[in-house]
């Protein structure tokens, strides 16, 4: 039997081994960063994080940039900061959940942007891309950018594309989430959300949401090829019915900078088999094949209409803007949907205001929508979109 000495040695051992892990643990949520190495839960969190968030299985992300955006040119920090104080007070004030601004180790925030995003926004983290998560595939490197295609889309916005189409999955299911809702550093929700978005996915067996339709027919070479022949070589992977909706119009889809997801359905076979082809075919980098084009054909393919939720309760705003000289910087794609709820006053007050900062532009606008045409035609249902549309309010 250990004598008194040594079972005293063994619980002073024990506690101080203890309370070395707490000030460890102290310090490095003090400073607020912990950059992402092995999945590693880093925060910066100004205030208490509420028991919603402790048991959440649901988080909403943005990969953002602090600097100029690397292909658009547009300065990220204060579009981000008016992105989040929108989130919060239309809808996280009401339905807390964990909130990641994730970034790259070229662009990494500092302490007073970390401070000034975080402040009064509970369960707001930051953290960085490194490793297998932010590098180009094997095979490929840095110097044959010149020769793919669109050479003007960044290796960057590439990485971008491979990790809002294909990685993202893994990851946040490693971290033990269940959910996910996008938002970009531009992404505006302009109205008061009712109700525990997350929850309703799951309640109605919706395992996928969106908020703008629109048309993407540059899939890059090779694309709709390889898809044909997984459809071929896996005859069983959907149903006759889904395959023959999604070849009606395979240009068809969602403009996912604003995205909801059960996490499980992209993991599922046969999702993770093709996905693993697309990530492997390499096209995401040579052809610049988007997410959005990626998230259009896996879910169209494998999920049913009442599967999928058309979010249109809360006026959205996603809206890029062309940068060559002849365009004035006017609205390039996207564009600003009217709330189901929104009154016709807040709504004109809206357009007029939009019609102000884009004085001399040429925007598309009917009673739902004001923008660029991409969006706002499709989001009609006697538009080339209609037919799918009709699909899921059905």
């Amino acid at each position: 039997m250990p004598s008194l000495r040594v079972i005293f040695a063994i619980i002073l051992s024990v506690f101080l081994a203890t309370q070395i892990g707490t000030l460890l643990t102290f310090h490095l949520q003090r400073d607020g960063y912990v950059k992402d190495a092995n999945l590693i839960r880093s925060t910066f969190d100004t205030g208490e994080k509420t028991t919603s968030s402790l048991n959440s299985r649901d988080v909403i992300v943005y990969l953002a940039q602090f600097g100029n955006h690397s292909t658009y040119g547009s300065p990220a920090f204060t579009k981000l900061n008016k992105s989040i104080d929108l989130l919060y007070t239309n809808y996280l004030n009401d339905f807390p959940c964990d909130v990641i601004i994730f970034h790259d180790s070229t662009d990494v925030p500092d302490s007073a942007i970390i401070s000034s995003l975080a402040t009064n926004r509970p369960n707001l983290q930051f953290r960085e891309l490194t490793g297998k998560w932010w590098e180009l595939p094997h095979g490929l490197k840095a110097s044959d950018h010149k020769r793919w295609r669109k050479t003007g889309y960044s290796i960057g916005y590439r990485h971008m594309m491979r990790w809002f189409g294909i990685l993202i999955w893994k990851y946040l299911t490693a971290e033990g989430y269940s959910h996910v809702m996008r938002m970009d550093d531009d992404s505006f929700i302009h109205s008061k959300i009712q109700y525990d978005l997350f929850q309703y996915l799951r309640v109605n067996g919706k395992r996928y949401a969106f908020r703008q339709p629109v048309v993407d027919d540059a899939v890059g070479k090779g694309y709709d090829e390889m898809i044909d022949k997984f459809l071929i070589d896996n005859s069983d992977a959907t149903t006759q019915e889904l395959s023959e909706h999604f070849k009606r119009d395979r240009n068809v889809g969602f403009y996912n900078n604003w995205f909801m997801a059960d996490l499980s359905f992209f993991a599922s076979t046969p999702v993770s088999t093709l996905l693993d082809i697309i990530d492997k075919s390499k096209l995401i980098y040579t052809q610049r094949t988007g997410d959005l084009v990626i998230h259009s054909t896996v879910v169209r393919l494998f999920l049913r209409p009442e599967e999928i939720y058309w979010a249109r309760d809360f006026t959205y705003e996603h809206m890029t803007l062309c940068t060559r000289e002849k365009c004035k910087g006017c609205p390039n794609n996207g564009g600003i949907s009217r709330g189901v709820s929104v009154s016709n006053a807040e709504w004109n007050a809206f357009v007029d205001e939009v019609r102000d900062i884009y004085n001399g532009c040429t925007l598309f606008q009917d009673n739902e929508f004001i923008g660029a045409k991409d969006v706002g035609e499709c989001s009609r249902l006697e538009s080339q979109c209609g037919f799918y549309l009709e699909l899921l309010l059905s």
